[in-house]
């Protein structure tokens, strides 16, 4: 291969598979790869580490955009592009120019502001690989460049949707509220495992009630190891109920709602504890929400 400037390839690239064919016979690629300014694409992660064998996408085709066919409806069908349509027509059908070095989504999430605690919930905007069960929390930018197809961007690889996050009210609510969410947004983009790749903290973010002295005889709180607490107790503003009557700069425990665990599947807290808020967690919650899709 003749001579490249550095400035015009983007090395170090990677594919899973599934996204990258081989020009030569159309077989799924996986591993690195490179680009060049010109768009295309070469096994390897630069010049100097062949084989540098061509690769090019898939492009998906949404057949709703070709409603006036018989036959067609909403749904998303791909077509091949080595027997359809190049990437230069497809581009210029589509107002893109796919010469472009076009910019992939990253993970930036979004954080609630003291505005929106004062407005009791926020919008957290997520992506979903089109072709894969592949989740990414990303920011009001990426994501109205996604939503907006927006030509610099790998927009058609993804299905943008968003939450509206409960964090401050009663805590059931808020609980219940955020885990319905996911649910519905499951539901409305057709894919399973939104809750899993969040972990199923339904309480992140969430602003406790600060009160001191309280007390508890048994059946409310657990110990991160999963025992039941007898006792006073506090609840923090972040870290939610904690041992003892009031907050102190010496070490003290943890506590967690017993009514949101299933039974005392509870892990050591510096191992992999389960925290309802959010912190770390790996537990899966009591069941409130009925039916599927």
């Amino acid at each position: 291969m003749a001579y490249i400037p550095k400035s015009q390839i983007k090395e170090n690239q990677f594919t899973q598979g599934g996204e990258w064919f081989y020009v030569k016979n159309k077989s799924s690629y996986t591993g690195f790869y490179y680009m060049l300014s010109n768009g295309t694409a070469y096994t390897g992660k630069n010049p100097n580490d062949p084989p540098n064998e061509e690769i090019v996408q898939n492009i998906p085709i949404v057949s709703s955009q070709f409603d006036s066919y018989e036959g067609y409806n909403d749904t998303v069908e791909y077509e091949d592009i080595w027997d359809t349509i190049s990437l230069d027509i497809y581009g210029g059908l589509m107002n893109t120019d796919y010469n472009l070095i076009r910019s992939i989504p990253q993970f930036i999430p979004t954080f609630p502001t003291p505005e929106d605690y004062e407005n009791t919930f926020f919008i957290r905007y997520f992506l979903c690989k089109i072709n894969q069960l592949e989740y990414l929390e990303v920011n009001k930018e990426t994501y109205d460049n996604i939503d907006s197809q927006n030509p610099v961007w790998m927009w058609e690889n993804y299905i943008p949707f968003t939450l509206n996050w409960s964090i401050k009210g009663d805590i059931d609510r808020v609980f219940n509220n955020n885990k319905g969410s996911i649910f519905i947004a499951e539901k409305n983009i057709k894919r399973k495992g939104l809750g899993e790749y969040l972990g199923k903290k339904y309480l992140k973010y969430f602003e406790y009630p600060e009160a001191n002295n309280l007390t508890t005889t048994g059946g409310k709180l657990i110990y991160p190891s999963g025992g039941d607490y007898i006792g006073s107790y506090h609840i923090h503003k972040t870290q939610g109920p904690m041992e003892g009557p009031i907050h102190s700069p010496t070490a003290h425990s943890k506590l967690f709602y017993k009514r949101f665990y299933v039974g005392k599947i509870v892990d050591v807290l510096n191992q992999k504890g389960v925290i309802e808020t959010g912190e770390t967690q790996n537990i899966e919650y009591r069941s409130t929400t009925k039916g599927g899709y």
